[in-house]
């Protein structure tokens, strides 16, 4: 019973050397990270300066690689090296989940946006008016410029998983690849895909105060959004997790990181008055992001009932096999 208690890393000969390991990702990943964005990047994009706002925005870019660059730092240091990087390319033995990290995110972010115009039906603009007037200029043609913008939306249905894989990648590769693993072993399924996810979007919370994802001028800023994100990031970090875990692969995650980044704020545009982060049609919407919640628990459910066994369970479980087969 003593030993069910305690929390311990599954599989890991060397539980403070893991230890170690999480607490050097978190040290480059959280302080490097918000130290460069309140210290720099943040009074750049504040600045009158055309060209610090614009540099600002580049930073912000660069920045995607943190979490990475902390997974890489932690392995170094403690000399774990590229073991478990998640790099497999396992399609056909995990068809279903690379397939949904390849078109899931684009479907749910699709329907979140149905869901949403079927609610508030006034706001929905076939015309792209403000689309129009806003980013193309008055006086241009309104039918090319929609046509335009359909053709590569269709476009985007099917690369939307590699437009954004860079960045998409830097993010995924700390966040799913090393950090909840190591969660995973300490601290049990729910509590470590909980906990990456929260802490995923918790992340951003010195790029929301200058209204990233969900704007600026809203009640309770900048704080309902920091918390918006912090929920946003544990429903999809749950599908992400869930993806990663099934597969021992990074790039159903990747995959699917990169299609939400795409295409969150497509629908956006055939509203009249841009929509509301906090609402919809954009999938960070307590209304548009109803799919993405579904899927979420489904997933949760399934890790649940079918939880995902550390190569060292594996392992024992094989052993323990061979001797009931001599017996």
């Amino acid at each position: 019973m003593e030993e069910q208690k305690q929390s311990r890393f599954v599989g890991v000969d060397n539980p403070q050397i893991e230890s170690k390991r999480i607490g050097i990702f978190f040290i480059v990943t959280f302080v490097i990270s918000w130290v460069v964005e309140f210290g720099a990047i943040i009074p750049m994009f504040n600045s009158t300066e055309t060209e610090y706002v614009q540099n600002a925005v580049s930073m912000i870019g660069s920045m995607m690689f943190a979490p990475a660059f902390g997974s890489l730092i932690a392995r170094l240091l403690t000399k774990e090296g590229l073991v478990h990087s998640g790099f497999q390319f396992n399609f056909s033995q995990f068809r279903f989940h690379f397939l949904f990290g390849w078109f899931g995110m684009t479907a749910m972010s699709f329907l979140g946006a149905v869901i949403y115009f079927l609610i508030f039906r006034n706001n929905y603009d076939a015309n792209m008016t403000n689309f129009v007037a806003n980013y193309m200029g008055e006086e241009t043609d309104a039918v090319q410029v929609i046509a335009a913008y359909k053709t590569d939306l269709l476009i985007k249905l099917f690369t939307a998983p590699v437009l954004d894989v860079v960045n998409s990648f830097g993010e995924e590769w700390g966040w799913r690849a090393y950090l909840l693993p190591k969660l995973y072993r300490k601290l049990g399924t729910v509590k470590a895909v909980l906990l990456s996810g929260f802490l995923s979007g918790l992340w951003y919370a010195p790029l929301v105060t200058i209204g990233y994802f969900y704007g600026v001028d809203y009640p309770g800023e900048p704080f309902t959004g920091i918390l918006a994100m912090c929920i946003f990031g544990t429903v999809t970090g749950i599908i992400y997790s869930a993806l990663a875990l099934r597969t021992g692969s990074i790039f159903p995650a990747v995959f699917a990181h990169s299609s939400m980044s795409v295409m969150m704020s497509q629908a956006a545009n055939f509203t009249f008055d841009g929509g509301n982060y906090f609402v919809g049609p954009a999938p960070t919407g307590i209304i548009a992001g109803i799919p993405l919640l579904v899927a979420a628990v489904l997933f949760m459910r399934d890790l649940i009932k079918n939880p995902v066994k550390s190569s060292a369970e594996k392992k024992e479980d094989g052993n323990k096999k061979n001797e009931c087969e001599r017996v």
